[in-house]
């Protein structure tokens, strides 16, 4: 599995495919960053997904073709078929070569002291490849993009409560404390017509006026009011005032036969 990458790789760049390059904010595996340096590709970016097992697998999986020199396993002599003047024969040319290194995402390189064949990139770390005089890739190991902040929801409007009015409009005009919505009346005390104080004045001058009813307490003597209680009253509800005129009346005429009978009798003594 570790040698289909690279064979998958070089199959693609010979067919002409584009090379698929991601960039590490997007990468969930190892970031592979190819510095070609004089050899004028400039720097390239690649995303190696899942974990890949080696050096070779990261930088075949980041989609660059890669060959091997003939006389030492391991050692890469050309990617993308860069440079091409290589024989891949010897482990190194004598002035420059591809140089391998690590890097954490926003840090620094650090030169790799283990082969790419024989070292496991961790997934979320970044890998360096560089052509030239063992110099370190002209871009610093790239950090992943900060992840977007979730946006505010937005808030509904706030509902006025029911008795609360709506904003924007006035609020009703409310009645002071203890009073009533009814009209005010249209006069005064004052403005009001006195009411007579006798029924004679009236009478004597002979006017058609009629003079205001005079109130309860005016028209009705104290000494005539009797207020029956409940205990006055009779069983069969005879008003009390009525049996009263009766006895009353039973005693006048019972007095006044003693009187007649009394003179009757003085005048017949007086007689004899």
């Amino acid at each position: 599995m570790r040698l289909l990458a690279p064979l998958v790789a070089l199959g693609m760049v010979l067919l002409g495919a584009p090379v698929a390059a991601s960039a590490a904010s997007e990468c969930s595996g190892v970031t592979v960053v190819v510095d070609f340096g004089s050899l004028g590709g400039g720097v390239r970016t690649g995303c190696a997904g899942g974990d890949p097992g080696s050096g070779l697998a990261a930088l075949g999986g980041a989609g660059f073709a890669f060959d091997l020199a003939s006389r030492q396993p391991g050692f890469v002599c050309r990617i993308n078929g860069a440079p091409a003047s290589d024989p891949c024969v010897n482990a190194a040319p004598n002035t420059a070569y591809w140089s391998y290194w690590h890097g954490t995402p926003g840090g620094s390189w650090s030169y790799s002291s283990a082969g790419a064949s024989g070292y496991d990139p961790a997934p979320g770390s970044v890998e360096g490849w560089a052509f030239g005089a063992g110099g370190q890739p002209g871009i610093a190991p790239p950090a992943p993009a900060p992840q977007p902040q979730p946006q505010p929801q937005p808030q509904p409007p706030v509902q006025p409560a029911p008795n609360q009015p709506a904003p924007g409009r006035p609020a009703p005009s409310q009645p002071a404390s203890g009073q009533t919505g009814q009209p005010a009346p249209s006069g005064t005390a004052s403005e009001q017509p006195a009411p007579s104080q006798t029924g004679s004045s009236a009478s004597a001058t002979g006017s058609s006026a009629t003079s205001p009813p005079a109130s309860p307490s005016e028209s009705a003597p104290a000494s005539t009011s009797v207020v029956p209680t409940a205990g006055s009253r009779e069983d069969r509800g005879v008003p009390v005032g009525l049996i009263v005129g009766l006895a009353v009346m039973v005693a006048l005429g019972a007095a006044g036969w003693w009187i007649a009978r009394r003179r009757a009798e003085s005048s017949g003594g007086a007689g004899s």
